[in-house]
């Protein structure tokens, strides 16, 4: 289920290691690490979101 206006960390984080937060709004999605809330927040259109998400599921990152 998709949260908006609220920060949630990915659903496999268990041991509140750094790792980055998620907010979904009405147009934007922010990302911010979670250790570090003041170091600034990143924040991509829908459409950018999805081509990172399609990426990262097609194996073009190394996580």
């Amino acid at each position: 289920m998709l949260k908006i206006n609220s920060w949630f960390v990915p659903r496999r984080t268990s041991n509140g290691a750094t790792c980055v937060e998620t907010m979904f709004t009405g147009d934007v999605v922010h990302v911010r690490n979670n250790l570090r809330r003041d170091a600034g927040t990143a924040t991509f259109t829908y459409e950018e979101w999805g081509v990172f998400v399609a990426s990262v599921k097609d194996g073009d990152y190394d996580v």
